[in-house]
């Protein structure tokens, strides 16, 4: 009595072509043999890994495209017109803004104005000056 019977398997992958077989020992081996044959017989095929097309193109912002000063230049010209001889609020400022067709609507708009004056201020020898009272922005030149 045959407690289990020799079974035997290969698999040969050229390419994109793959024999596989399993079977009884003798019969494996003869068909390993033809496998073998018929892949020599084959031209041979360099296989190629398609890389990425790297296209030599401007990275854009994700946010809608090149990114150009708006608030900084505007503000130098409120200046340069002695805007700020008075104390002005950050909301009288951004009424100094719409009149140059600046955006100022909106909590991000109002936040970028405050981050553009605040770094004028910063600067050194900066004739523009600014201080909080009350949680409230004021702005003026001497």
């Amino acid at each position: 009595m045959k407690l289990a019977e020799v079974k035997n398997r290969f698999r040969v992958r050229s390419g994109e072509t793959e024999i596989e077989y399993e079977g009884p020992l003798k019969e494996v081996n003869a068909h390993y043999e033809k496998a073998l044959e018929w892949l020599a017989s084959q031209p041979a095929k360099a296989t190629v890994l398609k890389k990425k097309e790297s296209v030599e193109v401007e990275k854009e912002d994700k946010r809608g495209g090149l990114r150009k000063p708006i608030y900084g230049p505007k503000i130098d010209e409120l200046e340069s017109e002695g805007f700020f001889k008075k104390r002005k609020s950050l909301d009288e400022v951004a009424k100094g803004l719409v009149m140059k067709n600046v955006p100022t609507k909106g909590r991000k708009a109002r936040n970028a104005i405050l981050g553009s004056l605040r770094r004028r201020i910063a600067q050194k020898n900066a004739k523009l000056k600014g201080a909080t009272e009350e949680d409230q922005w004021y702005f003026w030149t001497d």
